[in-house]
């Protein structure tokens, strides 16, 4: 059986715009699932459940 990975690529922090803050860890991206989705708590507005970010499922880095 061959286990599918899931597979990350960067998109620019709803927070900050791209500018780098403390949810992105000054990156101004963060790294999200494929197809990348906006939360879908806030609409890319950024709450608790998207840890500020604005997307769905963000990489813990």
């Amino acid at each position: 059986m061959s286990e599918e990975k899931e597979t990350y690529a960067p998109e620019t922090c709803c927070h900050c715009g791209g500018l780098g803050c403390l949810y992105c860890n000054k990156n101004g991206t963060v790294m999200v699932p494929q197809p990348s989705q906006k939360c879908r708590h806030c609409d890319g507005d950024c709450c608790i459940y998207c840890g500020y970010t604005g997307w769905e499922r963000p990489l813990r880095e």
